[in-house]
């Protein structure tokens, strides 16, 4: 049985069984708290997300066919909301249209945080996986070398095409600085857009995830990320949180992270200030579009 994953019922093979399974997808900014977000909905009961965060189906995948993507989400969450997360959504011209033909009642997920820090984070990240070396790693550096440290932090731009398609109703704006400051309300306020129960509270509620540091030893951080994804694929993702409450994920920490500043040069007050005036227009457009003021996007002048 192959079908659309947004309907509202499904029935067997057999004509008998009628199971509802509505599908949300979160579509990103990159490094803008998805993985936090992924984090928050894995352990609630009522939700049923994809094997991995990261499916990217609408966007690198599309050519595997549905039936793939189906077979991403658990099949033993009979009545659980179904969803993923993949950054890679937000810029990708062809996903909005995807997406709608798919699953036209879908709810969308959208996290922002301040447009110039994202793209110093999105360089931090370069970094860390080893995409961007050499004896300049400064952000200027990696901002000429990278057009998408910028391009990614056009908000506003793609947001509009994303309304071409789908009602700013279906859409739940949060933002990052909002999720450091209180994050057992914004974990609820995820819970209630999408309609499960918001009196869960989550092992990750209070966890920093893809934190922007420079890992010692790579092969090190890629096995780490290797057998927690393999948990996640396997159910067993408690254990690995289990593990994390020992306090060996500090132990971890300690031996294999640095901070980024420790090898990349801080940014200058003056790049910030190019960056902001670049995208004044894109801070207006996300403060239309989400009825929010966002002053300290255009002044912030720290970090």
């Amino acid at each position: 049985m192959t079908v659309s994953l947004d309907q509202t019922q499904l029935i067997s093979d057999d004509g008998n069984q009628i199971v509802k399974r509505q599908l949300f997808v979160g579509i990103g900014v990159q490094k803008c708290a998805t993985t936090w977000l992924y984090d928050i909905l894995l352990d609630h009961p009522n939700v049923a997300l994809s094997k991995r965060k990261e499916l990217d189906f609408f966007s690198y995948h599309f050519g595997r066919g549905y039936q793939w993507y189906e077979e991403q989400f658990p099949a033993d969450r009979h009545g659980c909301l179904v969803g993923e997360i993949s950054p890679s959504y937000f810029v990708d011209a062809n996903v909005p249209e995807r997406l709608q033909a798919y699953a036209p009642e879908a709810n969308l997920i959208v996290s922002l945080r301040d447009p110039v820090e994202r793209a110093v984070s999105n360089h931090r990240h370069e970094v860390r996986l080893g995409n961007f070396h050499g004896d300049d790693l400064s952000f200027e550096a990696g901002l000429a070398n990278n057009p998408l440290y910028l391009e990614q932090s056009r908000y506003g731009t793609y947001l509009q095409r994303w309304l071409r398609h789908i009602p700013v109703s279906r859409m739940l704006f949060l933002f990052q600085e909002d999720i450091d400051r209180d994050p057992q309300v914004i974990a609820q306020q995820v819970y209630r857009f999408l309609d499960v129960d918001d009196r869960h509270v989550s092992n990750a509620v209070e966890g920093r995830s893809n934190e922007s540091v420079v890992h010692r030893s790579r092969m090190l951080e890629h096995a780490r990320r290797s057998a927690r994804d393999l948990g996640r694929l396997l159910g067993i993702d408690g254990v690995w949180r289990a593990a994390q409450k020992t306090g060996l994920q500090a132990v971890y920490r300690q031996l294999n992270r640095r901070p980024p500043e420790e090898r990349i040069p801080p940014v200058s007050p003056e790049t910030r200030q190019r960056l902001r005036l670049l995208l004044a227009e894109e801070i207006r457009l996300v403060e239309e579009i989400t009825g929010r003021l966002l002053p300290h996007w255009r002044n912030q002048t720290s970090q």
